[in-house]
């Protein structure tokens, strides 16, 4: 896969990912605004049925009212005239006429002398209709009156202050009546609540919680009390939740935290995958990388090889035994640097597939580097260089395996060695630190450039030298170094400066007993 392709599905993964964290963004503000309307809903239904429940009140006060006032008498009650010559709270019979209602007839006919003898029934039907009129009559003046008498009462108490109007006995009432109907529409958090009026359009509080002091975020809920009289008083009852938003927030969890949870999953699944991508292409170029210098590496000796074999079958070239010698000098040499290169590809893939046993044991690590030092000085010697070793590890001792310490030292040696100037001048110590035993090998070589420096103990990892190519090697010397000193719980740093050489030290626990 191109690396332009991993770009572009990189590309369109993320803008993917970004659509599905505003679709479940905008799902759960629309969520909470649902959830904040239908509170609102039922706070405000609550409200509008407190406030019903105030008249109900008011009426009833004026129910005990009117009985009190029923039975005195209707002339000191009102005044007005709706008839020129009658007060209309007097009955017909009570309007000072005198007398009985007669019906009279013109003629005496036969048929006027039959008519007459149902004349008592008819008399009796007269009357009845008359009581049945005054009675309605009464009725219509009573409920006049009573209505009058509402209106006055109404008028009165609209005149009271509001603290007089909903006394202390009532105010705990209405509080009783409030949480009834709050809970009736679902609605179960504590409130804080108030009456305020409005005086040159400011709020001012007039009874309540002493303690009620809505915050701007807050959201605050009024109802204008007495509402159904003809110029109602700027009094309102006021309530606000403090704990509405963190119990929004709770009431939107179930949503929130699985999708913000599932998001970061797919978020880090994304990350690590495009990283995964990017190291396996990476990966992919190394190894390319290092099947092309391997094939250099291998192809090497068995040209010289082959060359040499030639060299001895030809007849052409004398066959002294100077001559024979060098020849299978070369193709022994050049026999076991292949053989090197070919153990050291087997030997990193059997460590890499953990099948490596290790043989621990104790080693002096002094007498170790000592060894070590005598059997390379003489490569050094022999490129121009000097090699000045150090011992000054005072307790030297650690548990480990013996070979494969020393191939650790024999690598860093022959990095040192490759890497080096003209004339190498290479450093070798040991040193105690602590609980440590530190070994040192220190060059004058061309240095690690910085960016590289943590790429270094992969596999297969070389620093770029560009069109130069007089370093051999397949870049699985310092992975094979880290390994063997982290199975020995130990840890490998490195200094490098450009142009000037570079420092590795390796630590080794002193008592280990791994």
């Amino acid at each position: 896969m191109s690396r332009r392709m991993i770009y572009y599905l990189a590309t369109v993964m993320a803008i993917a990912v970004a659509a599905m964290v505003w679709v479940q963004l905008m799902t759960m503000r629309k969520t909470s605004l649902l959830h904040d309307r239908n509170f609102s809903i039922s706070v405000n239904r609550a409200l509008n049925d407190i406030s019903d429940w105030i008249d109900y009140q008011e009426i009833e006060l004026f129910y005990k009212y009117d009985a009190e006032h029923s039975a005195v008498d209707a002339n000191s009650a009102s005044d007005w005239n709706i008839y020129p010559n009658s007060d209309p709270s007097e009955p017909l019979n009570r309007l000072g006429q005198t007398g009985e209602i007669y019906i009279s007839y013109n003629s005496y006919t036969q048929q006027s002398s039959d008519n007459y003898r149902d004349f008592g029934h008819s008399q009796t039907a007269t009357q009845i209709q008359i009581q049945s009129m005054q009675s309605a009559y009464d009725r219509r003046n009573a409920e006049h009156a009573r209505q009058l008498r509402y209106q006055a009462f109404m008028l009165e108490r609209s005149e009271m202050p509001i603290t007089e109007r909903i006394p202390p006995l009532s105010l705990e009432l209405l509080l009783h009546q409030l949480d009834i109907e709050l809970k009736s529409k679902d609605v179960m958090l504590d409130y804080k609540f108030s009456i305020q009026s409005q005086v040159d359009h400011q709020s001012v509080y007039v009874m309540g919680d002493p303690d009620y002091k809505p915050d701007k975020k807050t959201r605050e809920y009024k109802r204008l009390i007495f509402s159904d009289e003809n110029q109602p008083k700027p009094n309102f009852l006021c309530i606000y939740f403090p704990e509405q938003r963190s119990e929004m927030l709770k009431a939107t969890a179930y949503l929130v935290f699985p999708s913000v949870f599932l998001t970061i999953i797919i978020i880090s699944i994304f990350v690590v995958t495009l990283q995964i991508i990017l190291r396996q292409k990476k990966l992919s170029q190394i190894k390319n990388d290092f099947i092309n210098n391997m094939t250099h590496e291998l192809k090497t000796p068995i040209s010289t090889i082959s060359l040499a074999s030639q060299m001895l079958k030809d007849n052409s070239v004398a066959r002294t035994a100077s001559t024979v010698d060098h020849i299978s000098g070369v193709i022994l040499e050049e026999s076991k640097r292949l053989s090197n290169q070919v153990e050291k590809v087997l030997q990193m893939a059997v460590f890499n597939e953990g099948r490596l046993k290790l043989k621990f044991s104790q080693i002096d690590i002094n007498q170790l580097v000592s060894n070590v030092a005598a059997n390379f000085e003489i490569r050094v010697t022999t490129a121009g260089g000097e090699l000045h070793t150090q011992l000054l590890a005072e307790n030297s001792y650690i548990k480990g395996d013996e070979v494969h310490i020393t191939n650790v030292v024999f690598n860093l040696l022959d990095n040192a060695l490759k890497y080096s100037k003209e004339k190498p001048m290479i450093e070798l110590m040991t040193e105690n630190k602590n609980n440590w035993v530190v070994i040192q090998v220190k060059d004058n070589g061309i240095g690690i450039p910085k960016e590289h420096q943590s790429q270094i103990f992969e596999r297969f990892y070389r620093v770029p030298t560009g069109n130069v190519h007089n370093v051999k090697g397949f870049g699985l010397g310092l992975s094979y170094v880290k390994r063997i000193v982290e199975v020995h719980y130990g840890k490998i740093k490195v200094e490098s400066t450009v142009g000037k050489g570079t420092r590795f030290r390796i630590y080794f626990p002193v008592k280990n007993s791994q």
